[in-house]
């Protein structure tokens, strides 16, 4: 059996390290990635719309919410304005 200071060895003379040569598709795929990282994606003009219809919604949503607090707080009054009318109406 022979040594394997002597070079040969039971799968032959592999090298000990693998050499710098990157494929085409690696490169490729490297450039694309630090393209991506350096360029900030523009937003598109269905994802422009898409966030603007959600601040009108919200918008709408506060808006009704107000208008309902508004309206609960005005038949509120209105209940005790009558419950004091039949209190005094009633004696």
């Amino acid at each position: 059996m022979p040594d394997a200071e002597d070079g040969k060895e039971i799968l032959g003379s592999l090298p000990r390290h693998r050499p710098n040569i990157e494929s085409p598709r690696r490169a490729g795929a490297r450039a694309a990635a630090e393209k991506a990282r350096t360029e900030p994606a523009a937003e598109s003009p269905r994802e422009a719309s898409r966030s603007e219809l959600a601040e009108i919604e919200q918008l709408a949503q506060t808006g009704a919410k107000l208008a309902a607090g508004a309206a609960t707080a005005g038949l509120k009054l209105a209940g005790r304005a009558v419950g004091g009318l039949g209190r005094v109406v009633g004696r």
